[in-house]
């Protein structure tokens, strides 16, 4: 999911010195939300149909808009958008492509798009994220780090305690590795009590392999994870293996390392 599918065009543009009834009105007969604002060339401002509906008539446009707007990529992924809203609490983006505004991309649509990608249980997202982006690093000749984590005895869990619980464990898991994950990681819900991570770390990455597998208290219920992981030095021609032979190893990996219940 490209920024470029989801962007709104074309991007119209309008001088800091007109005034908010003159931008209203073109609002309403391009019909459209926001417009950014530009100077002898150079782009000032953004405003929208909410800053103009909050500002009086005759004031100037330069005084219902918000100044340095943020830009994004065209060939970014949404989520990475969606970041750089939450993270700087705005709703709206510029896109760029070769230096040039092409688009602009809301929260909201963000949201309605990525919303299929979003695991309702946990809030992470789901298989075809990771899928992505491990496609998209190894393209990019990015090195990596892949963990696939696999819930010990998670069966025996929901037998001896009921599935509302078992849904509980996922969750409070799930929290867990969020709690792990910085910057340079990606995280999603893979499947069930399974969970894969691609991290970028290099100076802390065998910290955070000790921290997945180690056992933790959810709802006072001890709970541990098996772990499997590869990365580019363990891997002969790592650019060359697809990633969805790599996920299919390092599970294999994780099943083999699975802790068994003894009763």
């Amino acid at each position: 999911m490209k920024i470029s599918d989801m962007m709104s065009t074309p991007v119209h543009s309008v001088s800091s010195g007109k005034s908010v009834k003159y931008v209203s009105n073109l609002m309403n007969e391009l019909n459209i939300g926001s417009m950014i604002v530009v100077d002898d060339g150079i782009i000032v401002g953004i405003t929208t149909s909410r800053n103009v509906r909050s500002s009086h008539p005759n004031r100037i446009i330069a005084d219902a808009m918000t100044a340095e707007p943020f830009s994004i990529s065209s060939d970014a992924f949404a989520w990475e958008a969606l970041n750089v809203m939450e993270q700087h609490e705005i709703k709206r983006l510029l896109v760029e492509d070769d230096n040039n505004i092409v688009g602009i991309v809301t929260r909201e649509t963000l949201k309605i798009n990525l919303k299929e990608l979003i695991d309702p249980m946990t809030g992470l997202y789901r298989a075809p994220y990771i899928q992505t982006i491990g496609e998209d690093l190894l393209e990019k000749r990015i090195s990596f780090y892949l963990f696939f984590i696999d819930l010990n005895n998670f069966g025996e869990i929901n037998k001896m305690y009921g599935h509302p619980v078992g849904d509980d464990i996922i969750q409070g898991f799930a929290d867990r590795l969020r709690s792990l994950t910085a910057e340079e990681d990606f995280l999603c819900r893979y499947a069930g009590d399974e969970f894969v991570i691609i991290t970028l770390r290099e100076d802390s990455v065998h910290t955070l392999l000790q921290s997945l597998a180690q056992d933790v208290t959810i709802n006072d219920i001890q709970v541990s994870a098996a772990v499997g992981w590869i990365d580019e030095n363990k891997e002969t021609d790592f650019f060359s293996i697809k990633f969805r032979d790599m996920l299919s190893k390092v599970s294999l990996m994780s099943s083999s390392n699975k802790r068994i219940k003894v009763s």
